[in-house]
């Protein structure tokens, strides 16, 4: 489990055999975005499917939208796919705002441990 992060925001990882969960919490911006899109490159090499855990982000602007939506083109050109899980009210209103919801999927769960 990695835990890079700062005053605004942590990022985790936690390695199932089904997947890799990404848990982001706190403020996805500009000076945060690359911790956040460093951890979702370096988990998607690994094969398995990740699933970022958004429940506890209480902002994102559309830099961090831009991170998703990159991440999710990584998975188009072969890496991992990524899974949206339990997006905050915050991020759901982004999501809903910017029409991305055809394009980022979601999780109804996460892999167990």
């Amino acid at each position: 489990m990695s835990e890079p992060s700062n005053a605004q925001v942590t990022v985790t990882t936690d390695e199932r055999p089904s997947g890799i969960v990404v848990t982001v919490a706190g403020v996805v911006d500009a000076s945060t975005l690359s911790e956040v899109s460093s951890v979702l490159t370096d988990a998607q090499r690994d094969g398995r499917t990740v699933f970022v855990d958004l429940s506890a982000v209480t902002f994102m602007d559309s830099r961090g939208l831009g991170a998703l939506i990159a991440a999710n083109e990584r998975a188009r050109e072969g890496a991992a796919g990524i899974r949206l899980y339990s997006p905050s009210d915050a991020v759901r209103r982004l999501l809903n705002i910017s029409g991305v919801t055809a394009v980022l999927v979601e999780a109804e769960e996460l892999p167990a441990a």
